[in-house]
C-alpha cells in the first residue's frame, strides 16, 4: 500500500514538474503582458518583404505583413493579443486576432480583390489595415495602393514590339501597366519561352525595387507569341514560378500553320519548323505537356480573325479545352504567294490587322477587366 502511495506521490511531482516547465513560462509571459503598462509598448505594423507601397489587385495575390510589439526598451513582447481589421478598403484577412511569438511579431496576410472589383475611380484605390492591442487604445497602420495585373505582350514570327504600339498606348489610357517581351522570334517557340521566363522575372524584380508587389502578370500574346505562352505556363519551371494569371491568345495558329510548312521551303528558322502543323512541338511536346499545353490554374481567352491568311479557324480553335473562340472580321483576304517569296510570311494584313482594330481593343478590355474561363482537363 505505502509503496503504491509512493509510486502515486512520485507520479504527481513529475507531472507538476512538466506542467511548470511547459506551461509556467507561457503564463508568466501573459501576465507579464497584462501587467506592463501599455502605454509603454511600441506597435508597428509593415510589410514582411520589405519597404512596399503598392500591390497587384488580383485575388490569388498574398501580402503577407508583421505586427510587431515592442516595450520601451525596445525587447520583443512576447503573447501580446493583437487584433487585425482593414480600416478603408475591401479584401480578405488571414487572421483578424493572434498573439505575438517569441520575436513579438504576429504574421498575417492580406489578399485584395481583383481590381476590377474595386470602385471605378480615376484615382489609385487604395487599402488601410490597422493592428491593435487588446486592453490598449493604440494601434498602428499601413496603407497601401491597389494597381490592376501588369500587362506583358509578346508578338509572333517575324514580328516587334511596334505591332502592339496602339494597343499598349489603349490599354494604358485605361490604367493599365504594359510592357513588351523582346525577343528573337526566328530561334523558336522553346528558346522564346526561356526569354519569358527570365522576363517575368526581371519585370517583378523591377517592381518590387520601386516598392511594387506583383506575383502575376497578363500576357497578351499574338501568332507565335502565343505558342512561347503555351509552352512557358506548361513547363516544369513554370510549376515554382507561378507568374501568369490570364493569357489573352490572338490569332494564335495553335495547331500549326501551313503557311509555314509552305514556308519551310523558303526559310530554315527554327520557328518556321516549329509553326509546321507535323512539327515535334504539336505532335510530341505540346502532347506530353501538362494538359497538353493549356495549364488549367491559368485563365484564358482566345480572338481570331475570321479571314486570317495564316491562321485558320480550325487551328485557332481551343475547343479541345472547352474554351470557346471569339471572332472578329477584319477585312478581306489578299495573302498570296509571292508574299511568301518576298519575305513576308507572316505579315498577312489581317493576320496583324487584329491588333489595330477598335472592337478587338474594347473586347480585351473587358477581358482585362473580368474574370476568365479557365481550360479544362484533357487526358493525354
Amino acid at each position: 500500500m505505502q509503496h503504491n502511495l509512493k509510486l502515486l506521490l512520485t507520479s504527481v511531482f513529475f507531472a507538476l514538474i512538466l506542467f511548470l516547465l511547459f506551461f509556467l513560462k507561457p503564463i508568466s509571459n501573459y501576465v507579464y503582458y497584462f501587467i506592463y503598462n501599455k502605454e509603454n509598448l511600441v506597435l508597428n505594423v509593415s510589410a514582411v518583404n520589405g519597404p512596399i507601397q503598392a500591390i497587384c489587385a488580383e485575388s490569388s495575390n498574398r501580402f503577407v505583413l508583421k505586427a510587431s510589439v515592442k516595450s520601451s526598451e525596445g525587447k520583443p513582447m512576447k503573447n501580446a493579443p493583437v487584433k487585425i481589421f482593414i480600416e478603408n478598403g475591401i479584401g480578405k484577412l488571414s487572421s483578424e486576432t493572434g498573439t505575438t511569438n517569441d520575436f513579438g511579431e504576429f504574421l498575417f496576410s492580406y489578399t485584395p480583390p481583383n481590381f476590377f472589383e474595386l470602385e471605378s475611380s480615376k484615382s489609385t484605390p487604395t487599402v488601410k489595415i490597422t493592428a491593435q492591442m487588446k486592453n490598449s487604445a493604440k494601434s498602428s497602420s499601413i496603407e497601401i495602393k491597389l494597381i490592376p495585373t501588369p500587362v506583358v505582350m509578346i508578338y509572333g514570327f517575324q514580328e516587334s514590339a511596334e505591332v502592339y504600339a496602339n494597343l499598349a498606348e489603349f490599354l494604358t489610357e485605361n490604367r493599365f501597366e504594359c510592357s513588351i517581351m523582346d525577343y528573337d522570334t526566328k530561334a523558336g517557340v522553346i528558346q522564346g519561352a526561356r526569354v519569358l521566363e527570365n522576363y517575368l522575372f526581371q519585370k517583378k524584380q523591377e517592381y518590387m525595387s520601386k516598392g511594387i508587389l506583383v506575383n502575376k502578370f497578363t500576357l497578351i500574346t499574338h501568332s507565335m507569341g502565343g505558342l512561347v505562352a503555351r509552352y512557358y505556363t506548361t513547363s516544369e519551371n513554370y510549376l515554382k514560378n507561378e507568374d501568369v494569371n490570364k493569357i489573352i491568345f490572338t490569332s494564335v495558329p495553335h495547331k500549326g500553320s501551313y503557311i509555314a510548312t509552305l514556308g519551310q521551303t523558303f526559310y530554315n528558322d527554327q520557328s518556321v519548323k516549329d509553326l509546321a502543323p507535323d512539327s515535334d512541338l504539336f505532335t510530341n511536346v505540346f502532347e506530353s505537356a501538362i494538359n497538353k499545353g493549356l495549364n488549367t490554374s491559368i485563365q484564358v481567352a482566345n480572338i481570331a480573325s475570321q479571314y486570317d491568311e495564316v491562321v485558320t479557324e480550325e487551328s485557332s480553335s481551343l475547343e479541345e479545352w472547352k474554351i470557346s473562340t471569339e471572332t472578329f472580321i477584319i477585312g478581306e483576304s489578299s495573302f498570296t504567294v509571292d508574299s511568301i517569296l518576298s519575305g513576308d510570311l507572316l505579315n498577312a494584313p489581317n493576320h496583324k490587322g487584329i491588333l489595330n482594330n477598335t472592337k478587338v481593343f474594347q473586347r480585351i478590355l473587358e477581358m482585362l477587366n473580368s474574370n476568365l474561363s479557365y481550360p479544362a482537363e484533357v487526358v493525354n
